[in-house]
């Protein structure tokens, strides 16, 4: 039993690295290649940013997605808004 939760603790590990990993993929293809300015830590961390607050990104994200026709489900989007936050946003949950 301790050896399946041990195996199971790893799986578990392993899966949320690259779920992180497709959304950085995500995160390059659909954003960074379609705005026209560099996007680096400085686009997002800013001082003069729209992203006050969770729903804030929550909504841009969800904008870009419209917008732009990225075919993303909701589990993606919400992957992307969580990636942001946790990267660059830290905004409170």
């Amino acid at each position: 039993m301790k050896k399946q939760l041990i195996a199971l603790a790893i799986l578990n590990a392993a899966s949320t690295t690259f779920a992180e990993s497709d959304t950085q993929d995500r995160h390059d293809e659909a954003c960074v290649s379609c705005h026209i300015i560099e996007h680096d830590d400085d686009f997002y961390t800013r001082e003069v940013t729209r992203m006050k607050t969770l729903l804030d990104l929550r909504r841009q994200v969800s904008i870009c997605t419209a917008a732009f026709n990225v075919d993303w489900f909701p589990e993606e989007e919400a992957s992307e808004v969580k990636f942001l936050n946790d990267k660059y946003y830290k905004l409170q949950k």
